[in-house]
C-alpha cells in the first residue's frame, strides 16, 4: 500500500514538533535547574518535593528551638557557675568567723563579704537574657525572679518545654525556686560538741526552719528561717556582724546543702545542653540527607541533561534533512 504525501508530511511534522517540545524542555531544564517547571510535569516528584520541604521546615523550626534553648540554658549555666563559686567563698567565710575571731573589725570584714556575696547571689539570680528576660522567673520572664529588698522569690513554678524534634520535648529553663533553694525531704539535727545541737525542718516549700538547742534537748536558744542561698548569706554576715558563733556554726550544714543544690543543678543543666547537642547533631544529618534527596527529585543533572540536549539537537538535524529530501522526492512524483 501507498503512502499518501500528507501522511509522510503529517509524520515528519509529529516528530519535528515532538523533538522541538523535548529540546524546549531540556533547555528548560538547564536554564532554571529544575527538572519540574510546572506541577503537571511529574506529579509524582512534585508530592515527594513537597514532604521533603515540609521534613527541611519542621528540622528549621527544632534548630531555632534549640538555639533559643542553647541560650537560655547558656545563661542559666553561667550564673550557677558564679554562684557555686560565691556559696563556696560564704562557706569559707563562715569556717573564718566560727574559729572565735575576737578582732572587731576583722569580723566586720568578713561580714561585709558577706553581704556583698549576698548580693551577688542576688544578682545571678536576677539574670536576664539578651531580651530582658529573667532567666530564673519560670513565666513570669517580665519580672525580676528575686526581690531586691526581702531577697524572697517572685517568680513561679513555671517550666518553659520545647520540641527539639519530631518526638523530643524537654524543659529548657530553670525556676529560681529550685536553683537557689533547697528543700528538706526530712527533719536534721546536727549535735555539737557543748552539747548543744541544731534542728533543721521544713516549713513548707523552700522554708527552712532552723533552732539551736540547748544541752537539756529541750531549751530553744534560738531559731531562724530561711527560703534561698540569698537570705542564707544575709543571715551570715548579720551573724558576723553580731559574733554569734552559734548561728554562724548552724548556718555552716545549709550552706553545705546550697552548695551541693547548686551543683546538682549546674549538673541537670550541663545534661540537658549535652541532649540539646546530641539533638542538632541528628538535625543537622537529617537535613544534608533530605536536602540530597530534595535535589534528586527537582533539580536538574546538568552534565546529564546537557547529554540528552546534544543528542536531541543531533536527531533533529538528521530529521530535518531527512524531511527536506523526503518532501522533495514527494514533491517530484507528484509533478510527474
Amino acid at each position: 500500500m501507498r503512502v499518501g504525501s500528507f501522511s509522510i508530511f503529517n509524520q515528519i511534522t509529529n516528530s519535528l514538533d515532538q523533538d522541538m517540545s523535548t529540546l524546549n524542555t531540556l533547555e528548560g531544564q538547564i536554564s532554571s535547574g529544575k527538572k519540574m517547571s510546572k506541577n503537571s510535569d511529574d506529579v509524582t516528584g512534585v508530592i515527594s518535593a513537597m514532604d521533603y520541604n515540609l521534613e527541611l521546615s519542621q528540622d528549621s523550626r527544632y534548630t531555632s528551638n534549640i538555639d533559643n534553648a542553647n541560650a537560655l540554658l547558656g545563661d542559666a549555666s553561667t550564673a550557677m557557675s558564679s554562684t557555686l563559686d560565691a556559696l563556696n567563698n560564704a562557706k569559707e567565710i563562715a569556717l573564718q568567723g566560727a574559729n572565735g575571731i575576737s578582732n572587731s573589725s576583722n569580723l566586720s570584714a568578713l561580714a561585709q563579704q558577706a553581704y556583698q556575696i549576698r548580693d551577688e547571689l542576688l544578682g545571678y539570680a536576677n539574670t536576664k537574657t539578651a531580651d530582658g528576660s529573667s532567666v530564673f522567673a519560670g513565666f513570669q520572664t517580665r519580672t525580676d525572679a528575686f526581690d531586691s529588698s526581702t531577697y524572697s522569690y517572685q517568680g513561679d513554678s513555671g517550666i518553659v518545654n520545647a520540641q527539639i524534634s519530631g518526638s523530643q520535648t524537654m524543659p529548657v529553663n530553670v525556676t529560681g525556686s529550685s536553683a537557689f533553694s533547697f528543700t528538706l525531704s526530712a527533719p536534721v539535727t546536727v549535735k555539737q560538741a557543748d552539747g548543744t545541737s541544731f534542728n533543721y525542718s521544713a516549713v513548707g516549700g523552700t522554708t527552712t526552719n532552723v533552732q539551736i538547742i540547748a544541752s537539756d534537748g529541750k531549751t530553744v536558744l534560738d531559731s531562724f528561717n530561711f527560703s534561698n542561698f540569698i537570705q542564707l548569706a544575709n543571715l551570715l554576715g548579720d551573724a558576723l556582724n553580731n559574733n554569734d558563733t552559734a548561728r554562724i556554726n548552724a548556718l555552716m550544714t545549709p550552706l553545705d546543702d546550697a552548695i551541693g543544690q547548686a551543683t546538682s543543678v549546674s549538673s541537670d543543666i550541663g545534661a540537658r545542653q549535652n541532649r540539646l547537642s546530641t539533638g542538632q547533631s541528628a538535625i543537622e544529618e537529617n537535613k544534608t540527607n533530605t536536602q540530597v534527596l530534595l535535589s534528586g527529585v527537582q533539580d536538574t543533572d546538568i552534565a546529564q541533561t546537557a547529554m540528552e540536549l546534544s543528542k536531541y539537537q543531533t536527531a533533529l538535524q538528521a530529521l530535518e534533512q531527512s524531511a527536506g529530501k523526503i518532501t522533495s522526492e514527494t514533491l517530484l512524483d507528484f509533478l510527474k
